[in-house]
């Protein structure tokens, strides 16, 4: 499946992303982390399966590199606030990143090295309140 500037595209959310230089790596209060595959390829994100994440849970993403070059991911909330990033992944590393979506809304993960999120990779999903429908 690949990630898209959409909701349904990146993730299939139910009420539902390590840090460089003294960012945050870990989520803030939130449970045990439920572990989540994405790969980042040339200018896209791509989820091994569909996703539904609840507004309170934890999350790992387990980002791996199946590109050519170096990439990244950052979580950030609607207002651009960065709730967590992984190191630069150099092609066929991994790294992760642990984040609790405390509150429902539109969350974004991008690559913010060089010119990769203007040359489209950026991915909206949305975190639903518990108990809310997803369809």
């Amino acid at each position: 499946m690949r990630l898209r500037a959409t909701a349904a595209a990146l993730f299939v959310v139910a009420g539902l992303t390590a840090g460089c230089g003294g960012d945050d790596n870990s989520g803030a209060s939130g449970g045990e982390a439920r572990s989540v595959e994405i790969a980042t390829v040339e200018y896209a994100f791509v989820a091994r399966e569909s996703i539904t994440i609840e507004a309170g849970e934890t999350i790992e993403f387990v980002v791996s590199n199946e590109g050519e070059i170096d990439h990244e991911m950052e979580v950030l909330t609607d207002a651009s606030r960065r709730l967590g990033k992984t190191d630069r992944i150099s092609p066929g590393a991994s790294d992760s990143l642990i984040v609790t979506f405390e509150d429902a809304g539109v969350y974004t993960v991008i690559c913010d090295i060089d010119d990769h999120r203007s040359r489209g990779q950026v991915a909206e999903f949305t975190v639903f309140e518990p108990g809310e429908s997803t369809s």
